[in-house]
Parts: structure tokens; C-alpha cells; sequence
């Protein structure tokens, strides 16, 4: 079984579900702390001015402490935030998928649930089926796996792994220097490293923004293309 393990995040990037795309199992690692200004409750569209190129969709939180966890965490529904983030895309309405992409965005933050990972969780859970990803997703939080703590920040990984029975894992090359790769090969666990290499795609009328929503994707890319993308835009490095 090939294992990924990722906090949940807001429409992430591309390079998030190619990692999801390639693991069996997808552990939503919700019970970790929240870190502001970083993707769990915003990311990046495009602007309606080309030259402004990008702007943040965010979704709103309540007061919350300095060091609560992600599952801790819930939204400020006091504003129809909704509403707002619906309006940050309506300049999208001339990209070919505009109205398919709308819907699917619907679905996602259609849930009522005011618990930012189970929110989360479900936005990911419909961008996935959306996307054609069988990964199995399962929530830390919900999950009985008996782990106290940690020597440091990557073993988070491989005791999820041992306690999951995972026979590989795999995480993206940005987290590579918290790893210690001797630690999996004493478990008798692979551990590769995703780097993403995802190919620019036409943003009609401005000059490209990489890394964006995988929404601006969705709203550019037609079917084949984006699966392409999804299962061969990257190189896997073994440890």
C-alpha cells in the first residue's frame, strides 16, 4: 500500500492531487498545527486585471488560539463568505470550463459544516471524485492509531505509516529535509519523494501564473489535458 499524509487544504495546486493521484491511501493530517497565512484556509486565483496577475480566495475563521490544532479550528459564517468567494471567480465566465467548474466549486464548499478540516475534507473529497482519483481518504482525527508523540517533525510520517501498514510512502520534495530516510529503511518502508513539474497551460490573456487553485486549472484545462498533467507532470525521487 503507498501512503500520503497531508494537512487539508483550501483548492490546492495541481501538485496536490497528483500526489493524492499516485498514493492508495490519503490520511487528511488534520490534528497538527494551524499555521497562518499558509494554504489551509486560502490560495491563489487569478485576478480580474491581467496585470494584478493573481488574488487569495480565504475562507473565513473564528478566534482562535495561537498554537490550535487544524481540527480545533472552526469558520466565521457571521458573513456570507460565500457569496464573496463565488464573486472572485465570475471573471472566469470566458474560460471554456467556466460553468462545469462552477459547479463543482459549488459542491465543495456546499457543505454546512462549520469544522474547518471536515469542511475540508469534504472540498477534497469532491474534487477528487471530480478529478477521476480512487484514493482511498481518511481523516486523522478520525482514526485510532494510537500515536502520542513525535522526536521530530517527519516521524509524524512514519508512524502513521507503520501504524497504517503501508509498504511505501510518498511526500512531496518540498518536505524532503525533514525526513530521515534510514528511519523507513530499518521499518522496511520506501519512501520516494514527489517533485512536480507541471507544464503551463493557456490563461487567455495573461501572461502565465503557475502554481495557482487547481480551479484555474480546472477552469482552463480540458479533461485529457488535466489528467495528463495529473499522472505525468512530475519525477519521483527514491530516498
Amino acid at each position: 500500500m503507498k501512503l500520503a499524509v497531508m494537512q487539508p487544504y483550501f483548492f490546492p495546486y495541481p501538485g496536490y492531487f497528483q500526489l493524492m493521484a499516485h498514493a492508495d491511501t490519503w490520511v487528511v493530517f488534520d490534528h497538527c498545527q494551524f499555521v497562518n497565512k499558509g494554504w489551509v484556509n486560502r490560495n491563489r486565483v487569478l485576478h480580474p486585471n491581467p496585470e494584478k496577475g493573481w488574488q487569495y480566495i480565504t475562507v473565513p475563521l473564528s478566534k482562535r488560539g495561537r498554537f490550535d490544532f487544524i481540527d480545533d479550528i472552526e469558520i466565521d459564517d457571521s458573513s456570507d463568505w460565500r457569496k464573496s468567494l463565488t464573486g472572485k471567480l465570475v471573471h472566469y465566465r470566458r474560460a471554456p470550463n467556466f460553468r462545469k467548474t462552477m459547479s463543482v466549486f459549488e459542491s465543495a464548499i456546499g457543505t454546512p459544516n462549520a469544522v474547518l478540516s471536515r469542511f475540508l475534507t469534504h472540498s477534497l473529497r469532491v474534487l477528487a471524485d471530480h478529478l477521476g482519483i480512487n484514493t482511498k481518504i481518511v481523516v486523522y482525527s478520525e482514526l485510532d492509531l494510537g500515536i502520542d508523540q513525535v522526536a521530530h517533525s517527519g516521524e509524524w510520517a512514519l508512524k502513521i505509516a507503520k501504524a497504517m501498514g503501508a509498504e511505501h510512502y510518498i511526500n512531496p520534495m518540498g518536505g524532503q529535509a525533514l525526513f530521515e530516510p534510514a528511519q523507513f529503511r530499518e521499518a522496511g518502508i520506501g519512501l520516494s519523494f514527489m517533485e512536480s513539474i507541471i507544464r503551463p497551460y493557456g490563461q487567455n490573456g495573461y501572461d502565465y501564473v503557475p502554481n495557482l487553485s487547481i480551479l484555474d486549472a480546472l477552469m482552463w484545462c480540458d479533461e485529457e489535458t488535466l489528467r495528463d498533467i495529473l499522472l505525468n507532470d512530475f519525477t519521483l525521487h527514491p530516498a
